[in-house]
């Protein structure tokens, strides 16, 4: 901690937010050891750090978050560690800590005559519908029975392989069919956590090189429903041109976050 007494005034309290997994999964040191149901004090962001959190090489190569949460969140030890939803939910505290609730955001309804009017969108109501993961369900959830009698347990996506999947598909204008093969190999290796028991990847690569569509499909649609957690980024408003509600899709890019 620095002496200066000019840092006396600019060192403001962090607020209280739980991650929405709860940290139930995390058993690797991803969070401080003294934090409890991953409850997490966030700071307000420095001028130079949210320069950092919107440089888009830093976040492409997953640096920026980490740099960040150094001083905004040092109870995060491993962010690249973290689900991505938790990543997700992360963004709108650091918005918030640093802004504070109100987020401004220009959208065009798509009505006729309509126009590019600012929303403002509460974050902190947000916060009020995200769905946080249930401990109690780990075993109906997370553990899926095939139909050829294997047994599966999976995981969230972790906030790294999302950035793995990027760097994959960077730059690609149009996707052939080995990089659509590879996209799926990758999305359900990161995603499986073991397959009767073994969690060896390179055994679990074959396997899932070798699913029979069918079976492939039942894990899939496991993934998908168990995909409906941590905050809810759609806002409803009111259109000023026509009078009508419409979803606002708030942007978890930091770069329009921020």
């Amino acid at each position: 901690m620095s002496d200066n007494p000019l840092l006396t005034k600019l060192r403001l309290p962090g607020k209280m937010y739980q991650l929405p997994s709860r940290g139930i999964f995390y058993k690797s040191g991803e969070l401080d050891p003294t934090t409890t149901d991953a409850e997490l004090q966030f700071h307000s962001l420095t001028a130079f750090e949210e320069i950092t959190i919107k440089n888009v090489d830093l976040l492409y190569s997953g640096k920026a978050l980490g740099q960040v949460l150094k001083t905004a969140a040092p109870q995060i030890l491993k962010p690249e560690e973290l689900y991505s939803k938790d990543v997700d939910a992360i963004m709108l505290f650091l918005r918030l800590a640093t802004y504070g609730p109100e987020y401004e955001l220009a959208v065009n309804h798509g009505c006729e005559n309509g126009k590019t009017h600012s929303y403002v969108i509460n974050l902190e109501e947000v916060l009020t519908r995200m769905k946080y993961l249930d401990p109690t369900r780990f075993d109906i959830d997370y553990k899926i029975k095939l139909e050829n009698g294997q047994e599966v347990i999976i995981e969230p996506i972790k906030y790294k392989h999302v950035i793995e999947l990027l760097q994959e598909n960077e730059n690609k204008t149009e996707l052939t069919v080995d990089d659509m093969k590879k996209n799926l190999e990758m999305s359900m290796l990161n995603i499986i956590k073991s397959v009767d028991g073994i969690e060896d990847q390179q055994l679990i690569k074959e396997w899932i090189r070798n699913l029979p569509s069918k079976i492939a499909n039942q894990v899939a649609e496991r993934i998908e429903l168990l995909n409906d957690w941590g905050p809810n980024l759609i806002y409803p408003v009111k259109c000023r041109d026509c009078g009508e509600m419409f979803d606002i899709e708030i942007p978890i890019n930091p770069i329009s976050l921020f």
